[in-house]
């Protein structure tokens, strides 16, 4: 960890590239989880609780209107860049501070966009989240285009879906026939999600188990499950037993709750035996600085080994990607 904050020193004094020292860049990191997203979608924007202080979920009265504010409480919420464009330069320092290659999801041209200022780390996802995909054959050419290179997210939850749903079924099977990689949504939404603005969004949807006749029917499906499924860790301890492809990333639990209940969460999965099937990602969506605050909780883990860590950041995501070891020898070298 030493080697490591000499080396985030080293960059943040002299900036990559400008001396030899910088040169030698932190170890990589692959997100599996970043958004292109326009601030819209956060109503303009809007401030956020992080786990680097005490976040709490008090009730509300439904007699008033909900808000954020009222459903998640911390001393000092965290705000939004207050535009699109410094959401997205700030986003992308972090990436090159933090040596970051990212999966990259959003608007199509947004990603596009993303990719256009930073095309050597973002890697483009076609996201499913809250609204209508592309048909197949329409997801097929802008696969053959190079516009994208995984699915993710599917977030069928706040659509009020399993994604077991005949609906999805075209696209899994797209998926393992190119060889697409897959990431969907499992998990918490926003505290409140109905109330606010997700109002199909359904807590029960976050089960594993739905996942279990679409991987039985496209075995060769590459599949990760964002934010691990939680709270229901031990469904997807299940999961991951009898399903070996299936990896999980830990994106938003490592810098919107507190920090202690994630820590629960994470050693569970590697008690089980699964460290080697865990992703790193920030699902950053417009606060670049959780980028940042979800690095440092997984580096402050007091349980996990350092090549548990490196694991964590870089070698289970290489390893699901099927990284060549020249993309590899590359990403160390910070390039």
């Amino acid at each position: 960890m030493k080697s490591r904050a000499r080396a985030f020193a080293a960059v943040a004094i002299f900036g990559l590239g400008a001396s030899p020292v910088a040169a030698q860049a932190p170890p990589p990191i692959i997100d599996m989880h970043l958004h292109a997203l326009p601030l819209s979608e956060f109503g303009g924007g809007m401030s956020v609780c992080t786990n680097d202080q005490e976040v709490t979920f008090p009730g509300a009265d439904p007699s008033r209107p909900m808000t954020l504010d009222r459903v998640m409480k911390c001393a000092s919420p965290r705000p939004s860049p207050a535009t699109d464009e410094a959401v997205m330069r700030e986003s992308l320092a972090m990436l090159r501070r933090y040596n970051v290659w990212a999966v990259t999801a959003g608007p199509l041209d947004g990603v596009s966009a993303w990719r256009a200022a930073e095309p050597d780390r973002i890697l483009p996802a076609v996201s499913f989240a809250g609204r209508t995909p592309p048909s197949p054959a329409e997801l097929r050419r802008l696969h053959a285009d190079g516009r994208f290179v995984v699915f993710a997210e599917i977030g069928a939850q706040y659509r009020g879906r399993s994604l077991d749903d005949p609906s999805f079924e075209p696209y899994f099977a797209l998926a393992e026939e190119l060889d697409i990689p897959v990431g969907v949504h499992l998990g918490q939404g926003p505290p409140g999600a109905p109330y606010l603005g997700y109002s199909t969004y359904r807590a029960r949807l976050t089960s594993p188990f739905q996942l279990e006749e679409v991987l039985i029917r496209h075995p060769r499906l590459r599949l990760y499950v964002m934010h691990y499924g939680s709270p229901l860790v031990d469904e997807m301890i299940a999961l991951l037993y009898s399903h070996p492809q299936v990896y999980v990333d830990v994106a938003q639990n490592n810098w919107g709750f507190p920090r202690a209940h994630f820590y629960d969460e994470l050693r569970r999965l590697v008690d089980a035996g699964f460290g080697e099937r865990i992703l790193f990602g920030s699902d950053q969506m417009v606060w670049p600085e959780t980028i940042r605050l979800a690095i440092e909780t997984i580096e402050a883990a007091p349980f996990l080994s350092q090549q548990q860590k490196r694991d964590i950041f870089y070698g289970n995501a290489a390893r699901f990607l099927r990284l060549t070891p020249a993309e590899v020898a590359r990403h160390h070298a910070g390039r």
